[in-house]
């Protein structure tokens, strides 16, 4: 009973290290740690970048302050240590080296990037094997023993890790202390036995639980992290799809009218700045009400969208294919000029005769097309728009036909036989 209470408060301090939304392993209700919470830190494109830098800046931080003050706690050797205070110099000054060395490769090297964890822990287990021999050999362990659990606050409360690392260094420390008492001649008195096991449990304790903590809170920002990452993926996925809609016909996969209009506008701003030409072809499936009489709407729908597929095969890629509304499409041709947007206007005019949606019959669909061109400042949509639905206009008298400019719309080609 007395042992249920510490076990409840950890299992409390580590319950928000549960994502329970991040694979299968939450789906199943278990914790995500360690390899699992990296993993996830790994879903958001810079955090595992952004948790390594700070875990460096971190240790940067404990680890400059131990090298700091433990050369200068020799201060406090003078006073209380006058017998013992050339030997303990000389023990500090000989730990800064690994000390240095540890904080070096965590500031100027690869290593430091990817294991400043590893390096500040050793650090930090330095400082812990050095105070633990000066206090089995102190006159008064009291001082010493107080730099025996700052190194394990530092840890617990500064040290950007996992929890393990500050149990790591307890056990490093209890090691280091046991290993010096054995090998002290004299060993510590009763007394002061018992106040560094009261002062080093009470640290390891209050370390540990902090450490737990801080980690369960830094696992539940990264859970929200990851959360609102995913959302901000999904809304600009939804964002994105949303556009692409508005901008799309939803029958033929085409521009619509809302896109063509936009495009024109844009493309006769350039023309005219650049001096450029610009062609549109309007396209228009003759006898469409027919077909729809004969066929259905589905049938008609199928027509469609075999033109549109034959438009869109037969362009550049740089043209934009649009279904204006009903049956009528168009083709914005930047760069090309009259004879170009003729020519195309005529295969696809030829092309539709060879059409054969689902039911139809051969040759049983035609398109009559209308052409118009316009260079440099005679570049305007309205006013191209009105020439190309004039020649529409024109070829629509005998369909099958295309209408270039004030070109009388040609003859209708035979339809092929079978």
């Amino acid at each position: 009973m007395p042992f249920s209470i510490p076990r409840r408060l950890v299992a409390a301090l580590r319950r928000s290290d549960v994502l329970p939304s991040a694979g299968p392993a939450a789906a199943e209700g278990r914790p995500l740690r360690g390899r699992a919470a990296a993993e996830l830190a790994a879903a958001v494109p810079g955090l595992a970048e952004e948790r390594a830098e700070r875990a460096r800046t971190a240790g940067l931080l404990v680890g400059w302050v131990a090298v700091v003050a433990v050369p200068l706690w020799a201060v406090v050797d003078l006073v209380t240590e006058s017998s013992n205070a050339g030997t303990f110099l000389a023990v500090r000054l000989l730990c800064e080296i690994p000390m240095l060395a540890a904080l070096v490769a965590l500031g100027r090297l690869p290593l430091g990037r990817r294991r400043p964890e590893l390096l500040t822990f050793s650090v930090l287990a330095v400082v812990q094997a050095e105070v633990a021999w000066m206090v089995t050999r102190s006159e008064d362990p009291r001082y010493h023993l107080l730099g025996l659990t700052l190194a394990i606050y530092g840890s617990g409360c500064v040290m950007v890790a996992r929890p393990r690392w500050t149990v790591a260094l307890v056990a490093v420390s209890w090691a280091a202390l046991g290993l010096a008492s054995a090998t002290a001649d004299d060993g510590l008195a009763p007394g002061d036995l018992l106040a560094v096991t009261v002062y080093l449990a009470t640290a390891s304790v209050i370390a540990v639980l902090a450490h737990l903590r801080r980690y369960a809170l830094d696992t539940r920002e990264l859970h929200t992290r990851v959360r609102l990452e995913r959302e901000q993926q999904r809304t600009g996925v939804l964002l994105a799809q949303l556009e692409r809609l508005s901008h799309e016909d939803p029958l033929t996969g085409l521009a619509n009218r809302r896109r063509w209009d936009a495009e024109l506008a844009e493309r006769c701003t350039r023309t005219r700045q650049r001096g450029d030409v610009l062609s549109v072809v309007l396209v228009d499936l003759d006898h469409f009400k027919d077909v729809n009489d004969r066929y259905g709407h589905g049938g008609g729908d199928d027509a469609l969208r075999a033109v549109a597929g034959l438009l869109s095969a037969r362009v550049r890629g740089g043209d934009l294919v649009a279904r204006l509304g009903g049956d009528e499409l168009a083709v914005l041709m930047p760069g090309a000029d009259a004879e170009r947007a003729a020519a195309v206007a005529e295969e696809l005019r030829s092309g539709a005769r060879l059409l054969r949606p689902p039911g139809f019959g051969p040759a049983q669909l035609s398109l009559s097309l209308g052409v118009a061109t316009a260079t440099g400042a005679d570049a305007y949509p309205l006013e191209l728009m009105f020439r190309a639905d004039e020649a529409l206009y024109r070829a629509k008298t005998t369909r099958n036909a295309v209408g270039a400019g004030t070109v009388p719309p040609g003859t209708p080609e035979p339809q092929p036989a079978g």
